[in-house]
């Protein structure tokens, strides 16, 4: 199977095709808030007694990533790897001051204690994490695509799995950059969906993130209980496997089949407050994707998910 640690998503229509997380200005009800935890968090805990000793943390809010496959939907956390170093590119065309208040948002991650580095690049060559100043991007809004690469052959708990991408838009001339980025950047280091509740960044709280990068401004120390669990146990770690209707994982079963024959490099998956991708990269003609909907109705009866390939996959599914 191709190795997933080269490679590097592209950009392109799919990035518009799932926007991982979106924040709107005062917290406007464009898009529905978080659902129900969908695991257990005290079994989680049982596993990881450490969890405890973090006070306030919401991980239980998390949006998990979704693996459909073997005919069972797999819930697993992703993040980048422990002591990562990666690659971030900042817009090359930032004002000297936006490039400070972006710098001042990575450098308040970098000391937050989850023991990653941002080391900033002009190109992405191998994965990492690129910054984007938007034009008439709505008031105050922002959106991040995150990409958790998985070893679609392992098993096993924790599977193997880690961040490898993730693009940030933000809004040109939003007077709340730096809370901003940090929430984003939040959703880039693998935090996807946002906490009903609590002190975290993560909150739709424009409010908190105002306040807070106007801290991080002033030399404010910054920390998140909350990003803080999620590095605290394995990437990959397994919040949940549910059984589904025989065959209906075969779209994903075949397409990963096809793939490891054709040196695709993936799967990638993506997560979205709705809905999944499952998403490959070939050699030539662009990407394979399927989108998964129904995702929260199939927790409970998962004859209910929807596994939709996209035109590519149906093409080659035929």
């Amino acid at each position: 199977m191709a190795s997933l640690r080269s490679a590097v998503p592209r950009r392109g229509p799919v990035r518009r095709a799932l926007a991982a997380a979106v924040l709107i200005a005062g917290g406007a009800a464009a898009l529905p808030g978080c659902a129900q935890p969908t695991w257990e968090p005290v079994g989680l805990e049982r596993r990881y007694p450490e969890l405890r000793e973090i006070q306030g943390h919401r991980l239980a809010d998390v949006r998990p990533y979704y693996w459909p496959a073997g005919g069972e939907l797999t819930l697993l956390l992703c993040r980048w790897p422990d002591g990562a170093r990666i690659p971030v590119v900042l817009p090359p065309e930032a004002s000297a001051d936006e490039r400070h208040r972006l710098e001042a948002a990575l450098a308040a991650w970098e000391q937050a204690g989850l023991g990653i580095r941002f080391v900033p690049v002009p190109a992405l060559t191998a994965g990492g994490i690129e910054i984007e100043l938007v034009e008439g991007m709505l008031s105050w809004g922002a959106n991040t695509i995150a990409d958790c690469a998985i070893d679609s052959a392992a098993s096993g708990d924790p599977l193997p799995a880690r961040m490898v991408y993730a693009s940030v838009q933000l809004a040109r001339g939003d007077p709340r950059l730096v809370g901003s980025a940090l929430h984003e950047l939040g959703h880039a280091l693998g935090f996807q969906g946002h906490p009903r509740r609590g002190a975290s960044i993560m909150v739709r709280d424009a409010g908190r993130l105002r306040k807070t990068g106007d801290d991080v401004l002033k030399g404010a120390g910054f920390a998140d209980a909350t990003l803080s669990a999620l590095y605290a146990v394995p990437s990959g770690t397994v919040l949940a496997r549910i059984a589904l209707v025989p065959g209906q994982t075969d779209p994903i079963d075949r397409l990963r089949a096809v793939g490891s024959l054709r040196g695709w490099q993936g799967p990638f998956l993506r997560a979205g407050d709705r809905e999944g991708l499952v998403r490959w990269e070939r050699r030539r003609g662009g990407d394979v994707t399927v989108l998964l909907r129904g995702l929260s109705a199939a927790l409970d009866r998962p004859e209910r998910l929807v596994i939709e390939p996209g035109p590519a996959a149906r093409r080659i599914l035929e």
